[in-house]
């Protein structure tokens, strides 16, 4: 059996460098790009400004990072960050949980002619596509052998009923609902062709497990070669973040 591996997991990256720090914010080699104290972030989408797009500037501390500025862009896909002091920061543009660009990045005591006054984010241009947004929900629990080694490379899903997953599109607010079935599956029937955030919250499988929701980027079209989604949920550990994992798939699979 085929499947195209999307390698979108989202160790609720989708919010970090708050709820995924430590997974996403792994150092900023060469303090990154140089900036003005003052400069604007862009975000567009289809090459069109995208509004209400959050934007989030970080210090680096000593030991934790602590949020020294933020803004939401407006109609024009703007934001204007203004007053920072030189340091090393952390930039990040979300929207709908769905990371529009992060970078690290400082500021100097004087800026040379390399200082930036604008950075640019596009939102949406990796999203995975398929022709209905229908699928499985399961959770990829550890195997049941003596051996941990390979209870974590032989793993078992079992379905996730019950959990709520939101349909929405960015650009004109409009949402779509769905619930997973016993077997885990869920279809949204209704939602036109376009691009989508797939919020996913809740559920309930076999053991006590928790995960935070999941944000998921999908697009919709007649063009794609896949039509079936396998979600797969699973904890932190053996290299990995947690989170979401998607999988397109074909339903004859």
């Amino acid at each position: 059996m085929k499947t195209a591996s999307i390698g979108l997991f989202l160790c609720a990256i989708l919010t970090y460098p708050v709820r995924a720090a430590a997974c996403s914010l792994a150092g900023c080699a060469g303090n990154g790009v140089e900036t003005r104290a003052n400069f604007t972030v862009r975000v567009i989408h289809a090459d069109k400004p995208l509004a209400g797009v959050a934007v989030q500037v970080t210090a680096f501390g000593d030991q934790q990072a602590t949020q020294s500025f933020s803004s939401i862009t407006g109609k024009d896909g703007t934001a204007r960050i203004t007053g920072l002091r030189p340091g090393t920061y952390w930039l990040n543009a979300e929207l709908l949980g769905i990371t529009a660009g992060s970078q690290c990045f400082h500021v100097s005591n004087r800026s040379s002619w390399r200082s930036k006054s604008k950075i640019s984010y596009e939102w949406g241009d990796l999203a995975p596509a398929t022709r209905q947004i229908a699928g499985k929900l399961v959770d990829s629990q550890p195997g049941h052998d003596e051996s941990p080694i390979m209870n974590l490379i032989h793993r078992i899903d079992v379905p996730i009923n019950g959990a709520r997953m939101k349909l929405q599109d960015p650009l004109t607010g409009n949402v779509y609902n769905s619930v997973s079935d016993d077997n885990g599956d869920f279809a949204f029937d209704s939602a036109p062709k376009g691009i989508y955030v797939l919020h996913i919250d809740g559920g309930t499988v076999s053991r006590d497990r928790d995960y935070d929701p999941s944000d998921i980027l999908i697009r919709l079209s007649d063009t794609a070669t896949r039509d079936s989604l396998l979600l797969k949920r699973r904890e932190a550990g053996g290299g990995s973040c947690g989170g979401t994992y998607l999988e397109l798939q074909n339903r004859s699979n």
